[in-house]
């Protein structure tokens, strides 16, 4: 009897080993997320760039844990783009991944939105932020006509 014990226990830890290693491996790559419809990672010229960039490396920065850097891509997306049209894009290729607070559309020029891996270790991460230009009559320091970006940034699991 225990020698049965021995070899269930035996079986039991390398199975809990082997579904831990195969986790383990499966967070250390950030989870590939394709550009919107429209999308176009060749950016007009304009005064937009600093903001944008600064945008990105926040996304990079939030993101980065021990486990490595983000991957994160900048879009140029069409003027006519809705905040909804890019959130349900990116959460519709996460199935059922658990979404970060409310992503819903605030009419701010900066939305962002995060979702979380449904994974106890080691949960991997997409964040987008949508950037629009001001409405007519906004005070802003900084301002561009027609133009719409989109930050995608995807993160290896790190612990909570």
């Amino acid at each position: 009897m225990r020698a049965f014990l021995a070899v269930a226990g035996t079986i039991l830890v390398l199975g809990a080993v082997a579904v831990a290693g195969a986790r383990w491996m499966a967070a250390g790559e950030p989870v590939p997320v394709a550009a919107p419809a429209g999308s176009s990672t060749v950016l007009p010229e304009g005064e937009y760039t600093a903001v944008v960039d600064n945008r990105a490396s926040e996304v990079s920065i939030d993101l980065r844990n021990g486990r490595g850097d983000p991957e994160v891509e900048t879009y140029a997306m069409p003027p006519t783009t809705s905040w909804d049209q890019l959130r349900s894009s990116v959460a519709d290729q996460l199935g059922d991944w658990e979404q970060a607070g409310d992503c819903a559309d605030t009419g701010e020029r900066r939305i962002q939105c995060t979702w979380s891996e449904p994974t106890r270790w080691w949960p991997r991460q997409v964040r987008i932020v949508f950037l629009r230009p001001a409405r007519p009559g906004d005070a802003d320091d900084y301002t561009w006509p027609d133009n719409t970006f989109l930050v995608v940034g995807s993160a290896c699991g790190a612990n909570r």
